[in-house]
C-alpha cells in the first residue's frame, strides 16, 4: 500500500487542482493498520501481538521514508503534504503498536532508531542550504554534515532525496537499476525491519548514477533545469556519511 505513494500522490499538479486533496496515509494506510490490529494481533497471545506489531512498525516507518525519499519532483506544496501525511502516519502506527499490547511506544522501537529517521525526515524535507547557488558542493555538503538530524536519517534516505533536486540527466536510482520503486525499496529494507544490507548497495548506485550524470552531461549542452552541484555534493557525502555509520 506504501508504494502507492508514486502515483502521482505528490505531484504538484495533482494537488494544486484538488485532486489529491485528501490525505494519503488516511486513505491506504490508517485502515489497514486497524485490520491488522483487529483481524491479525487481536488473535495472538500478548507477547507475540507486541513482537508483530513492533516489526511491522519498523518495517513500516523505513519503507514509508525510503519510499518518500524517491518522490520527484518534489515541490514545497508537496512537501508541506508529506509533512502532513508523516504525522498522520506516525499516529496510525501509534495506534497499531497500542493495539498490540506492547509496554513500548512507538518511539522506543527497535531502539528508537526508526522514529528518531521519522521525525528527522520532517526537517530533511525542508532544509533549504541549495537556495543559496553562491555556496559550492563542498560548501553545502559540509553545512549538511553539521545539521543535527542527519545522525538520524539514513545515508540512503539522504542521497535519494538530493536526487529531487538533480537535473533530470541525473537518473534517479531505482530508473537507473530499471525496477519499480517499491521494488528497489525492497533491497533497501526487508520484510523483519532489517536494514543495513542496503546502504552499501545504496551508495554503490549513487555513485553509478553519477558518473552516468557525469558522461552525460559532458556530451550534452543545452541548459538544463535542475541544481548541477548534486551530483558533486553526492560524492563528498557519501563516504562521510557511511564511515558514521560504521563507527
Amino acid at each position: 500500500a506504501i508504494v502507492k505513494m508514486h502515483r502521482g500522490t505528490y505531484l504538484q499538479d495533482s494537488i494544486d487542482d484538488g485532486s489529491q486533496s485528501s490525505s494519503f496515509v488516511q486513505i491506504h494506510l490508517t485502515d489497514l493498520y486497524d485490520k491488522i490490529a483487529s483481524t491479525y494481533l487481536s488473535q495472538l497471545p500478548n507477547e507475540y501481538a507486541s513482537i508483530v506489531a513492533s516489526t511491522i512498525a519498523t518495517y513500516s516507518i523505513y519503507s514509508f521514508v525510503s519510499n518518500a525519499a524517491l518522490i520527484r519532483p518534489l515541490g514545497e506544496t508537496s512537501r508541506l503534504k508529506l509533512t502532513q501525511d508523516l504525522a498522520d502516519f506516525e499516529l496510525a502506527l501509534e495506534q497499531l503498536v497500542f493495539k498490540g499490547g506492547t509496554s513500548l511506544s512507538l518511539s522506543q522501537i527497535a531502539g528508537g532508531k526508526p522514529y528518531a529517521e521519522l521525525r528527522a525526515v520532517r526537517q530533511l524535507l525542508f532544509w533549504n542550504m541549495l537556495d543559496d547557488k553562491k555556496h559550492s558542493p563542498a560548501e553545502v555538503a559540509k553545512g549538511l554534515l553539521r545539521e543535527a538530524w542527519v545522525k538520524d536519517v539514513r545515508p540512503s534516505t539522504l542521497f535519494h532525496f538530493l536526487f529531487s533536486f538533480a537535473p533530470a540527466l541525473l537518473s534517479s536510482p531505482h530508473h537507473f537499476k530499471r525496477m519499480d520503486a517499491g521494488d528497489y525499496v525492497g533491497t533497501l529494507v526487508k520484510l523483519d525491519g532489517s536494514i543495513d544490507d542496503g546502504e552499501a548497495s545504496a551508495w554503490m548506485t549513487t555513485m553509478a548514477c553519477c558518473d552516468a550524470y557525469q558522461q552525460r552531461e559532458s556530451v550534452d549542452g543545452r541548459v538544463i533545469e535542475g541544481d548541477r552541484r548534486i551530483g558533486a555534493i553526492l560524492m563528498i557525502l557519501g563516504p562521510e556519511l557511511l564511515r558514521r555509520r560504521r563507527q
